[in-house]
């Protein structure tokens, strides 16, 4: 069966992983999130640190970071995406 063209979304997430797939990509990736304040206490009365949450949180998102979570939750269009 023909693969089905990519939407641009699909093309621009897959420029996301080829960025941050590489080693050094994951690092600066792990900065990003850091710089977010991913896994810290996030106080809500905060605008500026919610935005940058929020940011972070859709640069991994694209990057595919957290696919494989996606996929262990059921969370995916296809079972072995």
């Amino acid at each position: 069966m023909p693969e089905q063209p990519k939407t641009l979304e699909e093309e621009m997430q897959q420029r996301y992983r080829n960025v941050f797939g590489s080693m050094e990509g994951k690092i600066v990736l792990g900065d990003i999130l850091s710089l977010g304040h991913f896994g810290d206490p996030l106080n809500p009365s905060d605008p500026v640190a919610v935005a940058e949450y929020n940011a972070a949180i859709m640069i991994a998102r694209l990057a595919g970071a957290f696919d494989p979570l996606y996929r262990e939750l059921g969370m995916t269009k296809d079972k072995g995406e």
